[in-house]
């Protein structure tokens, strides 16, 4: 009769503690030295994160107290800007008056400074107020140029005389349509005088003597 064993035998036994699998070596890392890494590691950022939090604040403070620098200079200068502009306000006030004063000293003088221009004009030996190297230059390139200073102021006389706010209206007579030019030519070279225009002339007769004359109107305005 055959017989078969079932149960293990130490063959058996030894091939079964042979197969079974061995603990772990010595070098190998333990749960435990993982921990340290990663807790070292996390040691390691929060060092690093706050010395960028440090040198951040330290630059946050720098920019803070630059801008405080800045403005309080921005508020210095506009105190400053402040005053300029109430000065500058006062001065040009005082211009302004300082401007009315010499128009109305222009005006107060205008006048007599007209009519007293027509007497130079109108007087022998005399002319139009200019400048004397502004008339040699005029002549030197039209020797016809200026005017006749041989002229007899006595061929001419004006009968009436009106300025307006600066505006100029003169009615006479005058000899011949020469000398009425000649008038014409004294009062545009004048330095007082602008825009003098000639509206009209005609013939008319004198009431005192009977000769035929020229009479005329000429407009212009006066230089204050």
């Amino acid at each position: 009769m055959i017989r078969i064993n079932l149960l293990p035998t130490d063959t058996k036994k030894k091939r079964t503690r042979h197969l079974a699998p061995s603990p772990l070596p010595s070098g190998d890392f333990s749960l435990g030295t993982w921990g340290a890494i990663y807790g070292g590691a996390i040691a390691v950022w929060l060092v690093v994160m706050g010395i960028m939090y440090f040198a951040q604040s330290r630059e946050l403070a720098a920019v803070t107290q630059e801008n405080k620098t800045l403005e309080a200079r921005r508020d210095e200068l506009q105190a400053k800007t402040k005053g300029l502009a109430a000065v500058e306000g006062r001065l040009e006030k005082s211009r302004r008056l300082e401007k009315v004063v010499q128009e109305l000293e222009r005006a107060r003088r205008g006048p007599t400074r007209a009519v007293m221009e027509l007497s130079r004009v109108l007087s022998s030996p005399g002319g139009p107020t200019i400048n004397a190297a502004e008339l040699a230059r005029m002549r030197e390139d039209n020797p016809l140029a200026g005017y006749n200073e041989s002229w007899d102021v006595r061929r001419l006389w004006l009968h009436r005389f009106e300025e307006v706010e600066r505006e100029c209206k003169m009615t006479g007579m005058g000899r011949s349509n020469e000398d009425v030019a000649e008038f014409l030519r004294r009062l545009t070279l004048s330095e007082i005088y602008e825009s003098v225009t000639l509206r009209r002339t005609r013939a008319v007769k004198d009431s005192d003597t009977g000769l035929q004359m020229v009479g005329f109107d000429i407009t212009c305005r006066v230089k204050y």
